[in-house]
Parts: C-alpha cells; structure tokens; sequence
C-alpha cells in the first residue's frame, strides 16, 4: 500500500505581480508555474488545485462600529510526495 506526505500551498487569486492589464495574467500564470516547478524539484507532485474562502470576523471595538466580515480568496495548489 502506498503511503504519501500531503502539502497545501495557499495562493491569492489574484498574486500581485506589479503588472496591470493583459501582461499581469502572464505574470500570475508564471508566478503558479514557479510556485509548482520549485515543489517538483523538491519530488512534490500537484495532485489538486482548489479555492477556499477564508472569512475574518471584526474584532469587538470593530464590530461596535459597523465593521463588516472580510473574505479573502485563496487557490490552495494540493502536492503529494511518496514515502
């Protein structure tokens, strides 16, 4: 039975790459490629890539001044490596 050590690597959906307009997708399509070559190099392999939502509530002194809930999208890029 084989048996794998599990890596979650978060990513905004939107990477600041200091680009604006068509040039930024290229640049955010490099930034993942990076991101998942570094781990392969590393014997990672990307097995799953999945977004979450992480919400953050306002604190008390927030919440008394109409402070709403933030939430931040992330891709979470999912690698395996075999034991």
């Amino acid at each position: 039975m084989a048996h794998y050590t599990y890596k979650c690597v978060p990513v905004p959906t939107i990477v600041n790459t200091g680009q604006v307009g068509k040039d930024s997708h290229s640049a955010a399509v490099m930034t993942y490629e990076q991101i998942i070559n570094k781990a392969a190099s590393d014997g990672w392999e990307l097995v799953q890539v999945d977004t979450i939502t992480s919400v953050q509530n306002p604190g008390c002194l927030g919440g008394l001044f109409g402070k709403k809930s933030e939430e931040a999208n992330f891709k979470l890029l999912i690698f395996k490596k075999h034991n």
